[in-house]
């Protein structure tokens, strides 16, 4: 059932998935991160993983309203409150579908986000380098997931819609 969803979501982030206030701003995060990362690429990584954490939410999602919101210092805001509220598994509300088949769907997204990314890498860095490589991408998973549930309305304190 996951591997399904893993399947349309990343077929889904080869489309041209998003509204317009989340194109712009996936392209204001990969600007800002290709710059403030050590390497140009760690930052387009962060494009993808965003893009794929959103599909994966727009995958589990029945016919739900789009609430455009266009600014992007509230998504960003937004979108990172949710984001740290799913990890640490306080936002059970926020989910289309059971936690657990939620939590399932992003592990498969983060693991193939890393394999894609890192593996290349792998012998090359330190375990700690390593271990926040993973985190990094971890985190842009999640937060596209929290994008694409605050574009559709979802706050930590209401219903999903």
């Amino acid at each position: 059932m996951s591997e399904s969803r893993v399947f349309r979501a990343r077929a889904l982030a080869q489309a041209h998935p998003f509204s317009p206030g989340a194109h712009r701003y996936v392209n204001a995060v990969v600007a800002r991160e290709r710059t403030s990362q050590p390497q140009a690429e760690i930052g387009i990584w962060a494009g993808h993983a965003l893009t794929v954490g959103y599909c994966a939410r727009r995958v589990t999602e029945a016919q739900p309203p789009e609430v455009e919101v266009d600014d992007f210092e509230t998504l960003d805001a937004c979108a990172s409150e949710l984001a740290g509220a799913i990890r640490t598994s306080g936002a059970e509300h926020l989910h289309h579908v059971r936690e657990e088949e939620v939590i399932e769907l992003l592990d498969e997204v983060i693991g193939g986000e890393i394999e894609r990314r890192l593996d290349h890498w792998k012998g090359t860095v330190d375990d700690d380098t390593w271990r926040e490589l993973e985190e990094y991408i971890a985190w842009w998973v999640v937060k596209g997931y929290a994008l694409r549930a605050v574009e559709t309305g979802a706050t930590l304190g209401a219903e999903a819609p």
